[in-house]
């Protein structure tokens, strides 16, 4: 299937499915210390906005990271709808990860796209345990998959997050089947007035497939 078909569609049914209701626009950027994307280091410290139209369980929006040191651009386009406990979301991926060479890289040359799938499903506030699953079904020939399981653990100081992360066979992530994540996230909100406060979180993660640790600071606007 034609990519630009892909997004053209997610477009429309965005469209269509938020015409007549009332929209909210949501604007946010993080900046963290070093871009970790499921147990793989991508890019180091960087800024990544993003921004958002929603519409009752839908949302359409991009989301994007750029270094510091102009080594790494992202340009993300997602749609996703939730319904009760579960979220489906639709991700085009592009990384013109060679942005310092000569040659650029079109945004319109979709084979330099990858297009992703993902199925979440939260079991509520009772228990805070929510799994996610994604699988790459345009521009990756090995359709490379990851799957994710997490656990909050709300507490008087800071927020924790456990974290275990997975690929199920050969791909981008592993060579076969593999943990590729073991981490723990804390967030805290401090605050700068009686009206605003800045989340900041902390993350130590631990691939053991590549056997590789990264520890990364991160806030959020």
């Amino acid at each position: 299937m034609n990519r630009l078909f892909v997004l053209l569609l997610t477009i429309f049914i965005s469209i269509s499915l938020v015409k007549s209701q009332e929209l909210t626009v949501n604007a946010e950027a993080d900046i963290v210390s070093s871009y970790i994307w499921r147990g793989l280091y991508v890019g180091p410290a960087s800024v990544q906005p993003g921004i958002s139209l929603s519409s009752g369980g839908f949302t359409l929006g991009v989301w994007g990271s750029s270094s510091f040191n102009a080594s790494w651009r992202e340009f993300d386009l997602f749609a996703s709808y939730s319904i009760g406990n579960f979220n489906f979301l639709i991700t085009d991926y592009f990384l013109p990860h060679d942005l310092p060479a000569i040659e650029k890289i079109s945004y319109f040359d979709f084979s330099k796209h990858v297009v992703e799938s993902t199925l979440g499903f939260s079991l509520g506030e009772s228990v805070p345990l929510s799994f996610v699953w994604n699988t790459n079904f345009l521009g990756d020939d090995d359709y490379s998959s990851y799957f994710e399981a997490s656990y909050s653990i709300p507490t008087s100081f800071v927020d924790i997050d456990l974290i275990l992360g997975a690929t199920p066979a050969a791909g981008y992530y592993s060579d076969g089947f593999a943990v590729v994540v073991t981490a723990i996230k804390a967030t805290k909100e401090i605050s700068v007035s009686d009206s605003f406060s800045i989340p900041v979180y902390t993350q130590a993660v631990l691939n053991p497939d590549s056997k590789d640790v990264f520890l990364l600071f991160g806030m959020k606007f």
